[in-house]
């Protein structure tokens, strides 16, 4: 800050304690006082003053310029629409145009061919809508088939569950038989085992030690007749469980079969789709040339309809239809020769 004012005011000395760090608004002031002073040396040079409002009035009319001419070519385009869009109604609504036979005979000769490609993009999309029929029937009648056998399916685990159920409980029985089985023949061994201590026993009267005899006899008999009768249960209920166990394996393997049914519904079924799906896509795609080539042949047309627009602004057909377009094309025609007046006046 101290080098700048010593700069601007050579002759002014500066305290050195103003040198170490001035106020920063002396700075503002100080460039402040310099644009005043380029303001006054600016009012006071006139040649300065012309040559800069010379520069901004060219600067003004170039400006000006460019606006007249964006404005000139809007108008011409205008006009370009409103040939197409008479010779498009012109055509439409079969006016007779001086001149145009060859023309019209381009122009038919494209319709012709537009023609033929909307009857055959008409084609293509009815068989695109045919096979999204014939693809939704397919899909529901597979569900049905899968539903069908999922039907199946259901009463058979239920079967094997309630197989499960009585399995277990065979087993229980089972086990218990085995526990009876068991207690009986402790309590067979233990009567044979007193039964022989009997016969040992010398101390015994023999009608006593006949009468003892007896008796553990008797219950070796009904322990051993109790003891078959659970042999003979425990036979039967392994025979219904093994019966069960084949009948579940049965439920099993049918069950096996029609899972295995449903999985080749919904192979064929993906098959099918994909083929559905092909087909569709390659019919979409030959809809979809046949829409590009008919918006090529219409994009054609235009510059003829361009042509026959201009013959009939030539002619000036009395029509009702036309006299609207030509008072179009004869406003922006005034509107042209304005704007390149004032563009000719603007160079």
């Amino acid at each position: 800050m101290a080098k700048l004012l010593t700069t601007i005011f050579p002759n002014q000395g500066i305290p050195p304690e103003a040198a170490e760090g001035l106020p920063f608004w002396i700075f503002w002031l100080m460039l402040c006082v310099i644009l005043l002073l380029f303001a006054f040396i600016f009012l006071r040079d006139k040649d300065l003053r012309k040559k800069l409002n010379l520069f901004f009035m060219g600067f003004k009319k170039k400006i000006k310029k460019i606006r007249l001419q964006q404005m000139l070519k809007r108008e011409q385009q205008k006009i370009e629409n409103t040939l197409l869009e008479l010779g498009r109604t012109a055509w439409s609504q079969n006016i007779k145009v001086p001149s145009s036979e060859s023309l019209s005979k381009q122009i038919l000769s494209l319709e012709e061919q537009i023609g033929e490609l909307r009857e055959e993009k008409k084609e293509s999309i009815s068989k695109i809508v045919e096979l999204n029929k014939d693809f939704e029937r397919f899909k529901k009648k597979q569900d049905e088939n899968e539903q069908e056998v999922k039907k199946k399916i259901a009463p058979k685990l239920q079967d094997i569950q309630d197989i499960r159920g009585k399995e277990k409980e065979i087993e229980s029985k089972i086990t218990q038989k085995h526990f009876v089985i068991e207690e009986t023949a402790k309590k067979i061994t233990q009567s044979k085992k007193e039964l022989l201590e009997l016969e040992n026993n010398a101390e015994m009267n023999e009608e006593e030690k006949k009468s003892k005899t007896k008796n553990l006899e008797d219950n070796i008999k009904e322990w051993q007749e109790k003891k078959n009768s659970s042999d003979a249960q425990i036979k039967n209920l392994v025979r219904e469980k093994t019966d069960m166990e084949k009948k579940a394996k049965q439920l099993s393997m049918e069950c096996d079969k029609l899972n295995q049914k449903i999985k080749d519904i919904e192979a064929h079924g993906k098959q099918e789709a994909r083929k559905f799906k092909k087909e569709i896509q390659e019919w979409e795609k030959t809809r979809d040339k046949k829409i590009e080539k008919i918006k090529g042949l219409e994009e054609e047309k235009n510059p003829f309809f361009k042509i026959l627009g201009r013959l009939a602004n030539k002619d000036r057909l009395k029509n009702e239809m036309l006299s609207l377009y030509y008072s179009k094309i004869d406003r922006s025609a005034k509107r042209i020769k304005n704007l390149e007046k004032q563009i000719e006046e603007e160079t």
